[in-house]
């Protein structure tokens, strides 16, 4: 017999070897019920990490961090785990939900994870939600959910889901004083939570932006915009105007207002605010351009006072990631005092925008006069581009207008630039510059400002727009 037939056909690998002997045992023990197992380990943590009860502050910490996408504190639960499954091999025979890939990951995320809405991070869609226990993921070229076959086991389980995303900021738990909040993980999912009694269960919205590619060249191969504009809309996003992108809720606003952003001279520093958490992300989105973006996070009510703050930072402009109430002074005093604004509106009405912004304006200030309000709000536009999603899920800018107030008549125009048109799937351009804002780019950007109105007459000559493309509007007293 030679050397070669002694030896082993393989080498010996002690892990493997424990690994079996434990499997074998756990036939020894019957099969475990699988809410047992989760049962034996949650009792395990308590007594190995201090888990029990949630009472360890540094527990807790970790805990959040691997709901929240930490993979290093992810992979110390799944050490755990795997810990636990060694020292008490009866728990390895169980029978667990088959949505899970294996064992430790199930244990994980029905103990201490996203239960059976961890399929979903698995091969995320743009949105799911879980509605008490029932769980709807969204559908790639859809603008619908779609029921899952599978739920949470309880309500209890669903809140204490929520407890552990929020658990991180006092300030941001839903409790008997705050029904909502958000939270946004390290993947750029943001969780929109719903609580009783504003919601009549627990209601969780995860959005999910797997866009990366903020250009405008990708918006054209996305069908967002026509392919022949790509130029045209650098040269818009260069003139530094202040543009409001608007439109029903997942229409692509803030996404669009991230291109334009883009687009812009790299080199210029700009601010941006938001209340209640970060959604914009233009660190991580343009880590290039990191050190020239502040990120400011304020509270409605302080909203106004931050203003002379952003004169003093050094910053070209502002972004308002969402105007919904207080929003409105920031754009308002951008455009009287400072170099405009980028901001995105919950509107689908072009016309209307300025009286709309201006009833903002007074919900938190009653006392302002109207009239005036509305003649501010109506001076402080220069763009608005309107988006729509169609049934399949892509984005469409349906419009771009151009605003100008005179003071002489107290109106302002909305000139149609461009428009899309539905039956068609094509876009038309109509080139007019208003006079005073033609006069104020002349003086700032004259250089730009010739090669936009060159590449706009272009458009128009191969795509003109038919109809009527100014419209008046009077602000009454």
């Amino acid at each position: 017999m030679s050397v070669h037939e002694l030896l082993p056909s393989e080498p010996f690998r002690a892990d493997r070897y424990v690994l079996e002997t434990q499997r074998e045992r756990a036939k020894d023990y019957g099969e475990v019920p699988f809410d047992r197992v989760i049962e034996a380990f949650q009792q395990y943590l308590g007594e190995e990490v201090g888990g029990k009860d949630d009472v360890d502050s540094q527990y807790l910490h970790r805990k959040y961090r691997a709901l929240i996408g930490d993979e290093a504190a992810k992979q110390y639960f799944i050490h755990r785990i795997h810990d636990f499954l060694r020292e008490r091999p009866e728990f390895q025979n169980t029978r667990y939900p088959r949505y899970y890939p294996d064992l430790p990951e199930a244990i994980l995320q029905h103990a201490l994870g996203f239960g059976p809405m961890s399929v979903w991070f698995a091969n995320p869609t743009e949105s799911a939600t879980v509605n008490g226990t029932q769980i709807l993921f969204g559908v790639h070229g859809q603008s619908t959910k779609v029921l899952q076959p599978f739920a949470f086991d309880s309500i209890d389980q669903v809140k204490r889901l929520v407890r552990t995303l929020t658990l991180r900021d006092p300030a941001n738990q839903v409790n008997q004083t705050n029904h909502w909040t958000q939270v946004d993980m390290l993947d750029g999912t943001r969780v929109t939570i719903f609580a009783p009694p504003l919601s009549e269960t627990y209601v969780l919205v995860f959005r999910q932006y797997t866009f990366h590619r903020y250009t405008f060249e990708h918006e054209a191969e996305m069908g967002t915009i026509p392919a022949d504009s790509v130029e045209w809309w650098k040269l818009l996003s260069r003139l530094m105007l202040t543009m409001v992108t608007t439109g029903i809720r997942r229409s692509g606003k803030t996404t669009f207002l991230k291109v334009i952003f883009g687009a812009r001279d790299p080199n210029l520093e700009v601010v941006t605010v938001e209340r209640g958490t970060f959604e914009a992300h233009l660190k991580r989105d343009f880590p290039a351009r990191a050190g020239r973006i502040v990120a400011l996070k304020s509270p409605l009510d302080e909203m106004t006072s931050l203003f002379p703050a952003f004169l003093r930072s050094d910053a070209h402009y502002m972004m308002v990631p969402e105007i919904r109430s207080s929003e409105v002074d920031l754009l308002i005093l951008s455009r009287e005092r400072g170099n405009g604004c980028l901001a995105s509106y919950h509107s689908p009405y072009v016309t209307n925008i300025p009286r709309e912004l201006a009833d903002l304006a007074l919900e938190n200030n009653p006392n302002r006069d109207y009239r005036a309000t509305y003649i501010r709000t109506a001076q402080s536009l220069d763009v608005a581009i309107t988006m729509w999603e169609d049934p399949t899920g892509r984005k469409i800018v349906t419009g771009v207008y151009a605003y100008e107030f005179d003071h002489e008549t107290e109106s302002y125009t909305v000139t149609t630039w461009m428009k899309y048109h539905r039956q068609a799937d094509t876009w038309t351009f109509h080139a007019e510059i208003p006079p005073s804002m033609r006069e104020r780019l002349e003086d700032t950007y004259p250089d730009v400002l010739a090669a936009f109105e060159a590449e706009f007459q272009r458009l128009a000559s191969a795509y003109p727009f038919q109809g009527e493309a100014k419209r008046r509007v009077k602000i009454g007293g």
